[in-house]
């Protein structure tokens, strides 16, 4: 029996208004007014950029086969499922990919969906069922996991509490600051919306604890594709824009994917979809890849008043070497070990403030930061946001960074926390890309504030540490971390408010006196708790080392390093 169909019934949680009221609709209703809401909001971002990408696949698929008013690409062949039949002649590629530019434009231009994208939904209504006896959504049937197929007599089991990210609870774990209480099973309850969006996420973060495998040989299980990103996507002030802003029709780079057949998982049965996994771990097109499976799984009857379990087996994983039909991660170049001169995905990391890898967003940085012989690779949405320049002008842009902390085992990797950061700029700065332009300044002044930070401020930290004859490991790591978080707001204010007819050494000097006043005010706070024996100091190379000669000296390097008159304990006091 067939229920609880995704197009029609509520499920996508969106903001309505700036006031933070919320809303659930379905996929009609999402695409219909997607203009008038301005973000997604899930229970947690990483489930908002699964479900984000999944939206898109839909978009990919019909604006690869439809243009802006609906009609058919010349070039692309249709059956009566408004399903791509054959691949694009060599001959068209070029005309189609103008094809694809020019729906892209349209789009931006009209600033909401056509009709034809909820023609398409309607077309293919029968695969958007959460529960159903052929093609249940995102899930396989009873068929697909018979113990003839899999490893054991049954598979592993997932319940509620479980695909629940904001709990992640196992048997053996409780989750001591659960969102929900534990009476009644209560965990483990799930209503059709919250599975469906949990369902993708699942898909998307889910980790190898699990056991169960298809057959009996021993092949490279997923653990979701999303895991081993370093998310990068763009958002506007609206949800229109910000898919749009992320639809990359055209890929400007890597041009040998732009012309192949978008395959988005409910256009095949799961058996089908399991069939394709095995036979390779190669994706060649964008739907594929944001509705990529990582679990075979089954659901038996489920009751929203019930607790919640799922039965999961493991399929293969995807090719992370120089997948860059992937546009949404920051890149490693691996100079050793089994991926080496290759590319893979880089995670972004807890403590590390997206602003200090803007160099990794714009490919003036290698992941290794600082090896010459690195390779760089920019995200696939940084290049398509270059590509769309003309159209989208001053456009004030977010760039966005997602990625799922894991346990640091290689048996579980177990998801234990999000990161998450934000930068806002104005899309034509991030679209300087002159030898002298706002980005190449840009990254100049970033490496510069790391150098100060990284290696004046912290070789002062060091001496103290020296000094005050301090064990700690974590004694220097702790004052660099906590200068970063202090010079954190500062820094994104001053991005934020850059102008592209902005006189550029102006307003980097201007950061560079706010650098220099934040970095002395710091060093100055460890100065103003000085004791006795940090100024009888240590005795160094034949010569006194002290609180007061280390401070001498780290205001030596800041002058000449950085702009601006602050010297002196009179003015660092005036700035407190």
């Amino acid at each position: 029996m067939s229920e609880f169909n995704l197009i029609d019934e509520p499920w996508i949680s969106v903001v309505t208004d700036y006031k933070g009221n919320t809303k659930l609709v379905g996929l009609k209703e999402f695409f219909k007014n997607a203009h008038t809401y301005i973000d997604l909001a899930g229970e947690m971002p990483t489930q908002d950029f699964a479900v984000m990408r999944f939206l898109l696949a839909i978009l990919h698929t019909v604006f690869s086969r439809y243009d802006s008013s609906g009609n058919p690409y010349e070039m692309v062949k249709l059956n009566d499922k408004m399903q791509q039949i054959e691949k694009i002649y060599d001959e068209d590629e070029e005309d189609y990919e103008d094809l694809l530019m020019d729906t892209w434009k349209n789009l931006w231009q009209v600033g909401e969906f056509p009709e034809i994208v909820e023609k398409y939904l309607e077309t293919w209504h029968d695969r958007f069922y959460l529960f159903d006896g052929k093609y249940p959504f995102y899930q396989v049937t009873k068929d697909e996991i018979n113990v003839s197929k899999i490893s054991k007599a049954n598979p592993s089991m997932t319940s509620g509490r479980n695909i629940n990210r904001l709990i992640s609870e196992s048997g053996n774990k409780v989750a001591i600051f659960s969102p929900k209480y534990d009476k009644d099973n209560n965990k483990d309850i799930l209503d059709y919306d919250e599975l469906a969006r949990w369902l993708i996420t699942f898909q998307s973060y889910t980790s190898l604890s699990d056991k169960v495998i298809f057959g009996k040989g021993k092949y490279r299980a997923s653990k979701g594709w999303l895991f081993d990103l370093g998310g990068v996507y763009l958002s506007s002030d609206n949800l229109y824009k910000t898919l749009l802003l992320n639809l990359l029709l055209v890929n400007s780079v890597d041009t040998q994917y732009n012309t192949n057949i978008q395959k988005p998982c409910w256009e095949y049965s799961p058996l089908e979809i399991i069939d394709k996994y095995f036979k390779s771990p190669i994706i060649d097109n964008i739907s594929e890849l944001y509705t990529n499976w990582s679990r075979a799984i089954y659901i038996n009857d489920h009751n929203p008043n019930n607790p919640f379990a799922m039965g999961i087996v493991k399929l293969p994983d995807i090719s992370h070497e120089d997948n860059f039909l992937e546009p949404m991660t920051v890149w490693r170049y691996n100079n050793s070990g089994p991926n080496k001169e290759k590319f893979t995905p880089k995670k972004h990391q807890l403590q590390k403030s997206l602003w200090r890898s803007f160099g990794l967003i714009t490919k003036t940085e290698d992941a290794n930061e600082g090896n010459l012989n690195t390779g760089k690779r920019k995200p696939g949405i940084i290049e398509w946001l270059n590509h769309i320049e003309d159209y989208i002008g001053d456009e004030l842009i977010n760039i966005n960074a997602v990625s799922m902390e894991d346990d640091g085992n290689a048996t579980s990797w177990l998801p234990t926390n999000e990161v998450v950061d934000s930068l806002s700029i104005e899309a034509d700065i991030i679209n300087d890309l002159k030898d002298y332009g706002w980005v190449v300044r840009i990254n100049q002044t970033i490496d510069k504030t790391k150098e100060v930070v990284d290696k004046i401020f912290r070789s002062f930290v060091i001496d103290i540490k020296k000094i005050r004859n301090i064990e700690s490991s974590d004694y220097v790591s702790n004052y660099i971390e906590s200068m970063y978080f202090e010079l954190d707001k500062a820094f994104r204010d001053w991005l934020v408010s850059i102008d592209y007819e902005d006189n550029k050494d102006e307003k980097i000097e201007m950061w560079e006196i706010e650098l220099k006043k934040l970095v002395i005010n710091e060093a100055y706070k460890i100065v103003e708790n000085a004791g006795l024996r940090d100024f009888m100091g240590i005795i160094e190379n034949d010569s006194i080392k002290n609180i007061a000669t280390a401070f001498n000296g780290f205001m030596v390097r800041i002058n000449k390093n950085l702009k601006g008159d602050i010297d002196g304990k009179f003015q660092i006091k005036a700035l407190q």
